[in-house]
């Protein structure tokens, strides 16, 4: 063969090894990028004592890693009459949480890999993303509610004595996997009694909730207990007498140290779905960047939130022993920027 074909035939293996390279390199790219698709997740809800298929299920989807905590925004998948669901789900760590009134929450868990025993809960249903094929069916039981009757005493905690007429409430929250993913998913209804001339009333604890029983009373201290599993017969309250301080807050303006007209400062409280604590206070401040004097409870922790118009809101922890009767708290807030 002559000399001069050599380099020609170089190239054209060298083309082939080319090729070969980057048919490669495609296969993997396209293999790793399928690994970065959601797939189906079919599920089939029925329930656990009957049997029969649960139809409009809400299945809430929520990826659970460092950063992403909360649940999508996206409206929840809904089982149609024959109890079947179709979730597509992330290569991600992500909980599927089913809920529908009458029946205990459940939730599956599907890892990205295979975790340790240390980061699983309870009897949920754990799955692996990479094992999931599709035309796999989940059997999802659902179990129906029970309800258990539990009277409540509250006592005032110096005396001993019953409290009449205390506000009593029933509320019930998720078991879940990360926290801050619970607000306004439709739990059973909060349960509001007021206690009689002994201090006593009856509440029902739902299963599979968390039931938080809390009794209020103006002058009183806020009370609760979590009830998690085996309700009891009965259980007691007892709240502490409140102590006040008058104390009048000042808001001025961080940037140019000028008093905030108008402006709101109120007792922060998590809500958790419960109506304002009768202890709350809120005050206004005048053109003089000055609330007049309020009542400030020992309640713990004891937070401010203060609101207005054209500032950032801000909230700050007091020390209640540290307040003196008839003191002036400055509060400094910062003005919103063009871009808020």
């Amino acid at each position: 063969m002559p000399c001069g074909n050599r380099p020609t035939e170089r190239r054209v293996v060298r083309g082939r090894l080319d090729a070969a390279v980057r048919l490669t390199l495609l296969i993997g790219s396209l293999a790793a990028l399928a690994g970065c698709f959601p797939k189906p997740l079919d599920l089939q809800l029925r329930d656990a004592r009957t049997g029969e298929p649960v139809a409009d299920v809400a299945l809430h989807k929520h990826a659970v890693s460092l950063l992403t905590l909360l649940p999508s925004r996206q409206e929840p998948v809904r089982s149609d009459a024959s109890g079947a669901a179709r979730v597509w789900v992330p290569p991600l760590n992500t909980n599927i949480t089913m809920l529908r009134p009458g029946y205990e929450p459940a939730s599956i868990a599907v890892f990205k890999r295979q975790v340790p025993a240390s980061m699983r809960s309870g009897d949920q249903t754990r799955l692996v993303f990479d094992e999931i094929k599709e035309g796999d069916v989940v059997a999802m039981p659902l179990r129906p509610v029970t309800r258990s009757p539990v009277r409540v005493r509250v006592e005032d905690a110096d005396s001993g004595a019953p409290l009449v007429d205390a506000e009593v409430l029933a509320g019930t929250f998720l078991y879940l996997p990360a926290p801050g993913v619970e607000e306004g998913w439709g739990f059973p209804d909060l349960q509001q009694l007021r206690t009689d001339t002994a201090g006593d009333t009856g509440v029902e604890c739902v299963s599979g909730f968390r039931n938080r029983v809390t009794a209020r009373m103006p002058g009183h201290a806020e009370v609760f207990v979590d009830i998690r599993e085996d309700p009891p017969e009965s259980i007691s309250l007892r709240s502490r007498p409140l102590r006040w301080k008058p104390v009048r807050f000042e808001v001025l303006d961080e940037k140019r140290g000028t008093p905030v007209p108008d402006a709101w400062v109120t007792m922060d409280e998590p809500r958790r779905g419960l109506p304002p604590d009768p202890n709350a206070f809120a005050a206004r401040t005048g053109p003089d960047g000055l609330t007049p004097p309020v009542l400030v409870p020992d309640v713990v922790p004891l937070v401010i939130h203060i609101r207005a118009d054209g500032h950032r809101d801000r909230r700050e922890a007091l020390e209640w022993t540290a307040l003196r009767g008839d003191d002036i708290r400055t509060v400094w807030i910062r003005r919103k920027g063009w871009f808020e």
